[in-house]
């Protein structure tokens, strides 16, 4: 499966190489999030959010959607992907996570 193979280019460590892995595991979030912040720049949200906080969530938004895209980044972003995936589990209950290469081990090596 192309899709799902991960490009372990420039993973030079475990901790790399988990960072590439989990951002490959929560690539489904990025269509939402996108549309998400489409509807932000269109002002769907403009009655609840004041603009500063309306150009943070995109500021946010369109950081989060970057770090997906770049599973090369590495692990010193380990620890923020992990608290960024519980937000995401919490803001798109209906998205699956893909399953990683490492399993259910992955938790267990980041802890």
């Amino acid at each position: 499966e192309p899709e799902t193979s991960l490009n372990i280019q420039g993973c030079t460590s475990e901790g790399d190489l988990l960072f590439a892995q989990k951002c490959k595991e929560l690539q489904g979030f990025i269509r939402p999030l996108t549309d998400l912040l489409n509807r932000l720049k269109m002002g769907r949200f403009d009655r609840g959010l004041s603009s500063f906080q309306q150009s943070v969530a995109m500021d946010r938004l369109q950081r989060i959607v970057g770090v997906l895209k770049n599973p090369q980044m590495g692990e010193r972003y380990l620890g923020t992907l992990l608290q960024v995936e519980g937000m995401l589990k919490t803001w798109f209950p209906h998205i699956a996570v893909r399953k990683s290469a490492l399993g259910t081990n992955r938790h267990q090596l980041t802890k």
